[in-house]
């Protein structure tokens, strides 16, 4: 039974920042590198156990040495209707993980990065824990009836974003401006900027989907 799964995106190189992050997640059962990941998996010192993409940005020379060291590859051709961190989400979603963390340096093209995003909403994740390290923030992907709670430090800021629909039932606690069943349409943004007043945060939804962006007081703007 697989209960985590770490999934490193391509793209970017990751920032010191998310680095720290990943080398502080001490229990993990399977790390996947969608195509170009394979770089930063491999800079952290992690046993890769699956590669999975049309291979077209990743390093010969690192794909060799994955492959040398036991790790599955998985190659999709190159005309696919899907991004390799979606396929790489459905691997692990279709291999028992319980919670799955993605890493992601953000940046670069724009669809790119909303598909990261698109991807953490599938409907095969309902019941998965979905959360990616986004280059300095943490990210969550709710889709209700669920609860998310999570740690912070008094001053963080945490935006709560409706995607693709409206969200109901949405309740917060340890925020400065709290939530009590409400909704939230997609196009709001009374969500954004909000403030940590506990170390310790919780999120609700009823229905529909949320995302939620916690971004530490350290480097947020």
């Amino acid at each position: 039974m697989v209960n985590t799964s770490l999934i490193f995106a391509g793209g970017l190189a990751l920032s010191d920042a998310t680095m720290q992050a990943v080398r502080e997640i001490t229990e993990f059962d399977l790390v996947i590198a969608a195509d170009s990941g394979l770089h930063s998996a491999q800079k952290l010192g992690l046993t890769v156990d699956v590669v999975i993409g049309d291979m077209d940005s990743v390093d010969k020379s690192a794909l060799a040495e994955a492959t040398s060291r036991g790790s599955k590859i998985i190659q999709h051709d190159r005309d696919k209707n899907f991004t390799d961190l979606h396929s790489a989400i459905l691997y692990a979603a279709e291999h028992g993980s319980k919670k799955i963390v993605i890493v992601t340096a953000g940046g670069g093209r724009l669809d790119h990065q909303l598909g990261v995003i698109a991807a953490m909403f599938d409907p095969i994740l309902k019941i998965v824990d979905v959360q990616a390290l986004w280059d300095d923030s943490k990210i969550f992907a709710l889709q209700g009836e669920t609860t998310r709670r999570f740690t912070g430090e008094i001053g963080d800021i945490v935006g709560l974003q409706a995607y693709g629909a409206t969200a109901t039932g949405v309740s917060t606690t340890g925020l400065r401006w709290k939530l009590s069943n409400e909704s939230l349409k997609v196009y709001e943004t009374r969500g954004v900027s909000n403030e940590v007043t506990d170390t310790q945060v919780s999120v609700s939804i009823a229905h529909g989907q949320l995302l939620i962006i916690h971004q530490q007081k350290a480097t947020n703007l």
